[in-house]
């Protein structure tokens, strides 16, 4: 019996170690790539951006570049069979957005385990896509082997 019930898998990431490590998780279990959507979520531009002013950046330029990357980092093999999807806006919001469009059967997401200032003050989209899903939510939570969570 598998933990994750359903054909329709979303894992968001921010190229953080923790969300690779969520993506890599799932991949074991799952076996089936074509069943699991990755999703990153890219913050609107601002007018006062550098690259917007000099007008060497852009949404396209940004979406192509995360999708490069993503590329880079997973052999072609498995990012044939992955359906990847770089949108725009906020993350949390996103995230939950995409899901409920596309009949997700699960997400799952990395939570940093910030706490305290750091939490405060960065907010927490795993919090809020845990609260505003309509879908069950995996959070995998990295500890590291010093006994300190992160």
């Amino acid at each position: 019996m598998s933990l994750f019930v359903g054909d329709r898998i979303l894992v968001p990431i921010d190229f953080s170690q923790d969300s690779f490590n969520a993506l890599d998780k799932t991949l074991n279990f799952i076996k089936d790539p074509n069943k699991i959507t990755v999703i990153n979520i890219l913050l609107p531009l601002e007018s006062v951006d550098p690259g917007v002013i000099w007008s060497t950046l852009n949404d396209d330029t940004r979406q192509s570049n995360v999708k490069n990357a993503f590329y880079e980092r997973y052999p072609k093999s498995l990012v044939d069979n992955l359906n990847l999807v770089v949108k725009i806006g906020n993350p949390s919001l996103e995230i939950v957005d995409y899901a409920k469009k596309n009949n997700i059967d699960l997400i799952v997401i990395a939570s940093h385990g910030r706490t305290g200032l750091n939490r405060f003050l960065l907010g927490s989209v795993t919090e809020k896509v845990v609260r505003l899903a309509q879908c069950p939510v995996l959070v995998w939570r990295d500890y590291h082997h010093d006994g300190d969570i992160t």
